[in-house]
């Protein structure tokens, strides 16, 4: 739900340029993988050269949106050691050369993000990164259709995919809503295409689909960093009058998925929305945003060890920072006030916490809670929004969730839903399954990237199942 981003802030440095020993394997392009907060797999190029009796290079990292080649300020390799640095965008690494593997073993540092990082001259190709065996490939038995449609408010333009089985005729549409963070209308997280695989399932089954380039993102319009959920409902709703327009649309069938906050933004836009004619929550919260952050903090830390009286002291520890966010008060005026929380926090920290991070990169992390995005989110009430929903509601999340607790979720929708009168309400939690609704092996966010699963294939069967019998 709330999704790790690449922060390129100020990392470890190692050493100052250096003459190094004259080696001509040296020469010419290494190539790794390093991996992110999901599992997510982004290639390395070092690409080193000959200078007197060292050596210059270039990085590149061609998996980036805005790749671009990168000087490298530091070139270090004595006995059987490299060392790199480029200090503007926080990148460090240390690798001892492996003879039997052929390969630089090592660990690579970008801004907060740190890992295991091997180089070798083998080329790492894209498709070499994943194996992703759900992912369909064309030529599909169905329509597909580029679409584009404005968000005439905002003045935002937003590109997407419109499918639908190939027979003509007008068919009930599902309007996919992703989850947090620029997402483009795949929903790709760590190799995994949720959207496409869902939207390839639903219409070899009977049902169209339309999924999009969030705001600012691939061929939309727009500015993610300044929007809201409540920015992104509206886009939802733009979505559904496009819809409404199209001659192989059945306009009284038309549903809104969201998969994590996305099912927030759908709740959002389907309170007191005639036009909606159903609602499909995966993995979406029922709890509000204020207590989702201290269910997750004690998930994660039980999952680490920490005892019960060490998890309550952390919660309590970080109360009125998360109560300062969660207040009414406006973004530009708690800003100030928050990063003064945070410094005393991170004074307050065990010597051994504070060997983790240093005090300004504790606060540069930590801006990502800051934005209208994830403020919106902390601050929203599913209750408000779920008792004016008066169409069916399905409501679905993996028992092996550790970013929105299964159990306590579930319930909170369920009982809103029907203490304000809506009994059509269809709640299933599905066992083994991760907040992906992957079968999983260790359940964490980690993981995400090394299943070969995209989606457990009982999970689209029965959204299908439950679409076509309304």
């Amino acid at each position: 739900m709330f999704k790790g981003f690449w922060v390129l802030i100020l990392g470890c440095l190692v050493g100052s340029t250096t003459m190094a020993q004259d080696n001509p394997a040296m020469t010419g392009k290494w190539y790794g993988v390093f991996k992110l907060y999901y599992g997510e797999k982004k290639r390395v190029i070092v690409d080193l050269e000959p200078e007197g009796a060292g050596y210059t290079g270039h990085l590149q990292l061609p998996d980036l949106p805005e790749s671009e080649t990168l000087e490298i300020e530091t070139v270090v390799y004595r006995k059987d050691t490299l060392l790199l640095r480029i200090s503007e965008v926080g990148f460090a690494y240390s690798g001892v050369w492996d003879a039997a593997s052929q390969q630089f073993k090592g660990i690579a540092s970008f801004g907060n993000d740190k890992g295991a990082l091997d180089l070798g001259k083998k080329e790492v190709t894209k498709a070499g990164l994943y194996n992703r065996p759900q992912e369909p490939k064309p030529p599909f038995p169905y329509l597909t259709q580029e679409v584009r449609f404005n968000n005439i408010k905002d003045k935002v333009s937003l590109s997407g995919t419109f499918t639908r089985p190939a027979a003509p005729g007008k068919y009930p549409v599902v309007v996919m809503l992703s989850g947090s963070g620029p997402q483009n209308r795949d929903e790709e997280i760590a190799g995994h295409k949720l959207f496409l695989v869902l939207a390839d399932y639903f219409a070899r089954n009977g049902i169209a689909s339309l999924r999009y380039d969030d705001r600012g993102v691939g061929n939309s319009t727009g500015v993610y960093d300044s929007s809201s959920i409540y920015d992104f409902a509206h886009d939802a709703i733009t979505a559904m009058g496009y819809l409404k327009t199209r001659t192989d649309v059945d306009v009284a069938n038309i549903g809104l998925l969201g998969h994590s906050e996305g099912a927030m933004i759908a709740e959002i836009a389907a309170a007191n929305n005639p036009l909606v004619a159903f609602v499909i929550s995966m993995a979406g919260p029922g709890l509000p945003g204020r207590e989702l952050v201290d269910r997750q903090l004690a998930i994660k830390s039980k999952l680490a060890g920490d005892s019960d009286s060490a998890i309550i002291a952390s919660q309590k520890r970080l109360k009125p920072y998360w109560d300062l966010l969660a207040s009414d008060r406006d973004l530009a005026s708690l800003k100030p006030e928050a990063e003064a929380m945070l410094r005393k926090l991170y004074q307050s920290s065990s010597e051994e916490e504070k060997k983790q991070l240093t005090e300004d990169e504790m606060v540069q992390s930590t801006a990502m809670t800051l934005t209208p995005e994830a403020v919106s989110i902390l601050r929203f009430k599913p209750a408000e929004y779920l008792r004016q929903i008066k169409c069916p509601v399905m409501a679905i999340n993996g028992t092996e969730d550790i970013q929105v607790d299964a159990t306590a979720n579930l319930n909170a929708i369920s009982r809103t839903l029907n203490e304000y009168g809506n009994l059509l309400t269809t709640i299933r939690k599905f066992d083994g399954l991760n907040h992906l609704f992957q079968r999983c092996k260790t359940c964490r966010e980690s993981e995400y990237g090394e299943l070969e699963q995209t989606i457990d294939p009982l999970v689209p069967a029965f959204i299908t199942h439950w679409i076509l019998q309304l």
